[in-house]
């Protein structure tokens, strides 16, 4: 999306009566969510309760049954809105790394930008290296993924998202896939991004996580938000008795 398309003075994400359905499944029930420029929202709840559904309605990678999500001021589901230009701003991190295996480190994080920016490829290379070196990676730079762990596998995810230069960062339980030894490498990682003020949308189950980088907490439980608000209220103090129920749980587990 070109600088003169971008609204500095709208929220970078804004979600208004999101409803999406899956044939006669309702996963998400009118939500109305917004994540402010450099504000970290971390969305939490239960395992089918649309957090999953929700990011990626953000992204579009899932259309809305009806609603508005507006990216920087832009309606994606407007016919006029070139989706992947404004899904240029926008980083994603998966589950999965979806890293490409039969490229190096290097070349996973240099071809998005020189087929999508149009980078030179000297210039995709620097860039590469400098986010590399920012997740403490640049030694890894001529590995396949194979040959890391899967720490390294979403660090270098992270990695090539920030190599687009993104507004703003998804994350959907970008640690649910690795071992227990290997989350905080990357959680480490994602409280820097917070600290230096990335605009970062983030699905986790971590809570402690939650409770040290988060702006705000919003738990999600049967497709609504059932309590929003800073961690020390939402995951310290929860007034809803299903946040409360959910909390328990997760401390049982």
């Amino acid at each position: 999306m070109s600088d003169e398309l971008r609204n500095q003075d709208v929220p970078p994400i804004q979600v208004i009566d999101l409803h999406k359905s899956f044939g006669t499944l309702e996963v998400l029930k009118g939500i109305d969510f917004q994540v402010d420029t450099g504000e970290v929202v971390c969305v939490i709840g239960p395992s089918g309760s649309g957090k999953s559904t929700l990011l990626r309605c953000v992204n579009f990678l899932e259309e809305p049954t009806s609603g508005t999500v507006l990216i920087e001021g832009i309606d994606m589901a407007d016919p006029e809105t070139d989706v992947d230009a404004v899904r240029t701003r926008i980083g994603m991190v998966f589950q999965q790394f979806n890293l490409f295996p039969h490229l190096t480190v290097l070349d996973n994080l240099t071809i998005g930008q020189r087929k999508v920016l149009k980078r030179s490829g000297s210039e995709a290379e620097d860039v590469a290296r400098a986010v590399l070196a920012r997740v403490g990676l640049l030694d890894k730079v001529d590995e396949h993924p194979i040959r890391l762990s899967g720490g390294q596998q979403q660090r270098v995810a992270i990695a090539r998202s920030l190599s687009m230069n993104p507004d703003m960062m998804l994350f959907d339980e970008p640690t649910s896939a690795l071992d227990p030894e290997l989350i905080g490498e990357v959680l480490d990682v994602m409280q820097s991004l917070a600290a230096d003020g990335m605009t970062m949308m983030v699905v986790t189950h971590e809570m402690g996580f939650a409770r040290q980088a988060a702006d705000r907490v919003a738990l999600i439980d049967e497709g609504v938000i059932v309590e929003e608000g800073p961690p020390e209220q939402v995951i310290v103090a929860p007034q809803h008795p299903r946040t409360q129920a959910f909390l328990q749980a997760l401390e049982h587990t």
